[in-house]
């Protein structure tokens, strides 16, 4: 699983396509683009928007590929959600700091309550996998003495804006830093 984040590092990641080798059957040479996988837009549920770009192990034309395909995904999306990183990103930080209502009212997206409510029981039940991820980029923050009460998420949420200091939106720098889903 990739992640890209500009049109210029999808160029550079698609002329080495045939130097890599594929995830499944490593194979070196097979590896072709495959389209693109398109999902919802945030700010408008009826356009569509591209998420990822598909790849093809061939296995045509005595090619010795696996015909499995895989996908490399934008940084900034997040699978099974019409969210971007950077609002889901918000919409956290206002939740662990504030209340999650308030916070649904707060990112103004045209997710019902119910959706967001689901959202943030994701994040709640993978904080786990997200701090072991976490800790092989960089050690947790050091938290004040009054800080320190904080609950895990914000610890979390702390974690990862100190491991991606000078990124604007830390889970995207997350996803592709480490190049596995956030949630």
């Amino acid at each position: 699983m990739r992640f890209y984040r500009s049109e210029e590092e999808w160029s550079s990641i698609a002329e080495r396509l045939k130097q890599t080798h594929c995830p499944h059957c490593k194979v070196v040479g097979t590896l072709i683009q495959h389209g693109s996988l398109f999902g919802y837009d945030e700010r408008n549920p009826q356009r569509r928007a591209r998420r990822a770009r598909r790849i093809f192990c061939s296995n045509r034309n005595s090619r010795r590929g696996c015909g499995r395909t895989f996908s490399i995904w934008l940084a900034d999306k997040i699978r099974r959600l019409s969210l971007t990183s950077s609002t889901l990103w918000r919409f956290l930080q206002l939740a662990v700091f504030g209340s999650i209502a308030a916070s649904i009212r707060a990112i103004d997206c045209h997710l019902s309550d119910r959706t967001l409510q689901r959202i943030w029981k994701r994040f709640d039940l993978s904080q786990c996998p997200i701090r072991t991820a976490l800790l092989n980029q960089r050690p947790p923050p050091e938290l004040v003495v009054e800080r320190s009460r904080w609950p895990a998420r914000a610890q979390v949420l702390a974690h990862l804006q100190t491991a991606f200091p000078d990124a604007d939106c830390p889970i995207a720098a997350f996803q592709q830093a480490i190049q596995i889903f956030f949630l």
